[in-house]
């Protein structure tokens, strides 16, 4: 079996960046820095032709989307432990967050760093950058919310949804919210979470920080 992640250095492939040292088979990464723009190139739009980072390629299968990555991976390495197991209603909460994830807080966020993506004028960026803080600030808000009785996402055990809110609290320093003192659980989870060695081994290989 060859395993491949296609990612782009701090963006949100850190997730299964970190899933895939947690899981501990071989894997390959091919870097695509969407800072210079590779991954709208011919090479990697061959791969994912929507152009968006991540992708992961397990032998000749291809799978795209955040959400989709990390639940394929949680279930075809069950031995990991990253996924429920236990029951439907586990997995459908699991996928609630994966959902709301992608589609909720990382919109916000691009509101913020990719005003481009949602006005052609750039007259009207400062606009959608100012709603793209206040709803930035309000997912981080029912992040801590969620996790002020929880020691990870789903409770007790680490899942595949941690990681990629572990992306969201860097990104949240990155913009220059007051993280530590506004959503001190949320900061609980992020410190307890660059313990694990993936996620040490992951912010090494990319050479980036969850704290600055």
């Amino acid at each position: 079996m060859k395993i491949a992640l296609y990612y782009s250095p701090g963006s949100c492939s850190l997730a299964p960046h970190i899933v895939l040292n947690e899981i501990g088979e071989p894997f390959e990464l091919r870097r695509f820095s969407t800072a210079d723009r590779a991954n709208f190139s011919e090479e990697y739009l061959a791969i994912n032709p929507k152009g968006y980072i991540p992708a992961l390629q397990v032998d000749d299968y291809i799978v795209t989307e955040n959400p989709a990555i990390l639940a394929f991976l949680g279930r075809r390495f069950p031995s990991a432990g990253l996924y429920p197991s236990d029951s439907s209603e586990d997995e459908a909460r699991c996928l609630e967050l994966l959902a709301w994830s992608s589609n909720t807080v990382h919109v916000a966020f691009a509101q913020l760093f990719r005003p481009e993506r949602f006005v052609s004028d750039e007259e009207n960026y400062v606009f959608v950058k100012e709603s793209g803080r206040n709803n930035y600030e309000h997912c981080l808000t029912k992040i801590e919310d969620h996790l002020k009785d929880r020691k990870y996402s789903l409770g007790g055990q680490f899942t595949v949804v941690d990681p990629f809110w572990l992306v969201f609290y860097r990104w949240g320093m990155l913009a220059k919210y007051d993280m530590r003192t506004k959503f001190p659980a949320f900061t609980a989870h992020a410190e307890m979470l660059c313990e694990r060695p993936s996620v040490q081994q992951a912010l090494a290989t990319e050479g980036i920080s969850v704290w600055e």
